[in-house]
Protein backbone atom coordinates (compact mmCIF):
# COMPACT_ATOMS: atom_id res chain seq x y z
CA UNK A 1 0.00 0.00 0.00
CA UNK A 2 2.67 2.81 0.63
CA UNK A 3 4.85 1.53 -1.93
CA UNK A 4 1.55 2.51 -4.46
CA UNK A 5 0.55 6.01 -2.91
CA UNK A 6 4.45 6.85 -3.35
CA UNK A 7 4.60 6.44 -7.39
CA UNK A 8 5.17 9.62 -8.74
CA UNK A 9 1.92 9.63 -10.47
CA UNK A 10 -0.58 8.34 -7.09
CA UNK A 11 1.51 10.54 -5.07
CA UNK A 12 1.34 13.58 -7.34
CA UNK A 13 -2.01 13.33 -7.37
CA UNK A 14 -2.83 13.14 -3.63
CA UNK A 15 -0.94 16.51 -3.58
CA UNK A 16 -3.36 18.43 -6.27
CA UNK A 17 -6.05 16.73 -5.48
CA UNK A 18 -7.56 16.78 -1.84
CA UNK A 19 -10.20 14.28 -2.51
CA UNK A 20 -7.36 11.92 -3.08
CA UNK A 21 -5.13 12.68 -0.36
CA UNK A 22 -8.52 12.17 2.34
CA UNK A 23 -9.06 8.64 0.45
CA UNK A 24 -5.32 8.18 0.63
CA UNK A 25 -5.19 8.64 4.25
CA UNK A 26 -8.85 6.68 4.69
CA UNK A 27 -6.64 3.76 3.16
CA UNK A 28 -3.91 3.80 5.73
CA UNK A 29 -5.82 4.18 8.54
CA UNK A 30 -8.01 1.14 7.73
CA UNK A 31 -4.51 -0.87 6.80
CA UNK A 32 -3.13 0.53 10.02
CA UNK A 33 -6.44 -0.06 12.12
CA UNK A 34 -6.45 -4.02 10.93
CA UNK A 35 -2.97 -4.34 11.26
CA UNK A 36 -2.79 -3.74 14.98
CA UNK A 37 -5.82 -5.47 15.58
CA UNK A 38 -3.91 -8.57 15.54
CA UNK A 39 -5.39 -9.77 12.64
CA UNK A 40 -3.64 -11.82 10.15
CA UNK A 41 -3.65 -12.48 6.31
CA UNK A 42 -3.31 -15.75 6.87
CA UNK A 43 -5.60 -17.28 9.78
CA UNK A 44 -3.90 -20.56 9.03
CA UNK A 45 -0.67 -18.95 10.24
CA UNK A 46 -1.67 -17.52 12.98
CA UNK A 47 -3.64 -20.77 14.22
CA UNK A 48 -0.30 -22.74 13.68
CA UNK A 49 1.88 -20.72 15.56
CA UNK A 50 -0.16 -18.38 17.85
CA UNK A 51 -1.80 -15.02 17.09
CA UNK A 52 1.19 -12.97 18.70
CA UNK A 53 3.76 -14.95 16.61
CA UNK A 54 2.28 -14.25 13.78
CA UNK A 55 2.35 -10.82 13.72
CA UNK A 56 6.05 -10.39 13.65
CA UNK A 57 6.55 -11.25 9.68
CA UNK A 58 3.91 -8.52 9.25
CA UNK A 59 6.12 -6.10 11.22
CA UNK A 60 9.19 -7.02 9.35
CA UNK A 61 7.86 -7.09 6.16
CA UNK A 62 6.43 -3.63 6.70
CA UNK A 63 10.15 -2.60 7.63
CA UNK A 64 11.12 -3.98 4.64
CA UNK A 65 8.69 -1.64 2.90
CA UNK A 66 9.51 1.03 4.50
CA UNK A 67 13.20 0.53 4.04
CA UNK A 68 13.50 0.07 0.18
CA UNK A 69 10.95 3.25 -0.43
CA UNK A 70 13.75 5.52 1.72
CA UNK A 71 16.08 3.89 0.67
CA UNK A 72 15.08 5.06 -2.71
CA UNK A 73 14.28 8.32 -1.71
CA UNK A 74 17.70 8.79 0.28
CA UNK A 75 20.06 7.73 -2.39
CA UNK A 76 18.21 9.37 -5.52
CA UNK A 77 20.49 11.18 -7.82
CA UNK A 78 17.20 13.02 -9.21
CA UNK A 79 13.93 14.62 -7.23
CA UNK A 80 11.46 11.87 -7.39
CA UNK A 81 8.07 14.20 -7.09
CA UNK A 82 8.17 16.86 -10.11
CA UNK A 83 6.08 19.38 -7.40
CA UNK A 84 8.80 19.64 -5.02
CA UNK A 85 11.02 21.61 -7.21
CA UNK A 86 8.04 24.20 -7.10
CA UNK A 87 7.78 24.69 -3.44
CA UNK A 88 10.01 26.96 -1.13
CA UNK A 89 12.55 25.41 0.75
CA UNK A 90 14.14 25.53 3.91
CA UNK A 91 17.11 27.70 3.95
CA UNK A 92 20.42 26.08 2.24
CA UNK A 93 18.40 22.90 1.11
CA UNK A 94 17.23 22.45 -2.47
CA UNK A 95 14.49 19.90 -3.46
CA UNK A 96 16.91 16.96 -3.82
CA UNK A 97 18.30 17.64 -0.99
CA UNK A 98 15.36 17.88 1.24
CA UNK A 99 13.72 14.31 -0.67
CA UNK A 100 17.26 12.78 1.24
CA UNK A 101 16.43 14.69 4.33
CA UNK A 102 13.00 13.15 4.18
CA UNK A 103 14.19 9.41 2.99
CA UNK A 104 16.58 9.58 6.41
CA UNK A 105 13.49 10.66 8.21
CA UNK A 106 11.48 7.98 7.17
CA UNK A 107 14.12 5.20 7.25
CA UNK A 108 15.24 5.62 10.82
CA UNK A 109 11.83 6.35 12.71
CA UNK A 110 9.89 4.43 10.35
CA UNK A 111 11.84 1.36 11.50
CA UNK A 112 12.03 1.99 15.12
CA UNK A 113 8.22 1.71 14.60
CA UNK A 114 8.22 -1.54 13.10
CA UNK A 115 11.49 -2.84 14.56
CA UNK A 116 10.39 -1.91 18.20
CA UNK A 117 6.74 -4.04 18.65
CA UNK A 118 8.40 -6.62 16.64
CA UNK A 119 11.26 -6.98 19.29
CA UNK A 120 8.93 -6.43 22.28
CA UNK A 121 6.07 -9.09 21.14
CA UNK A 122 9.43 -11.53 20.84
CA UNK A 123 10.76 -10.95 24.05
CA UNK A 124 6.86 -11.30 25.43
CA UNK A 125 5.66 -13.89 24.28
CA UNK A 126 8.61 -16.25 24.36
CA UNK A 127 11.68 -15.16 26.64
CA UNK A 128 9.74 -13.73 29.20
CA UNK A 129 7.13 -16.87 29.95
CA UNK A 130 10.52 -18.56 29.97
CA UNK A 131 8.39 -21.77 27.13
CA UNK A 132 11.12 -24.73 27.68
CA UNK A 133 13.00 -25.62 24.66
CA UNK A 134 10.92 -27.26 21.93
CA UNK A 135 7.46 -26.54 23.53
CA UNK A 136 4.34 -24.51 21.67
CA UNK A 137 5.78 -21.58 21.38
CA UNK A 138 5.98 -21.94 17.60
CA UNK A 139 9.81 -22.13 17.96
CA UNK A 140 12.03 -25.40 17.99
CA UNK A 141 15.76 -25.71 19.28
CA UNK A 142 18.14 -29.04 18.98
CA UNK A 143 20.41 -29.03 21.86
Amino acid sequence: MTLGWHAPPLYELTLHSPSWHVVEHILFLRIRAYFSGGRSFYPGLAARIGRKWAVIPYLLLADVQNTVLSAFLTFSDRVVYPTYNLVPQFPGMNSLSDQHAAGAIMWVPGSIVYLIPAGVSLRCDFFLRGAPVGTSSGLSVRA
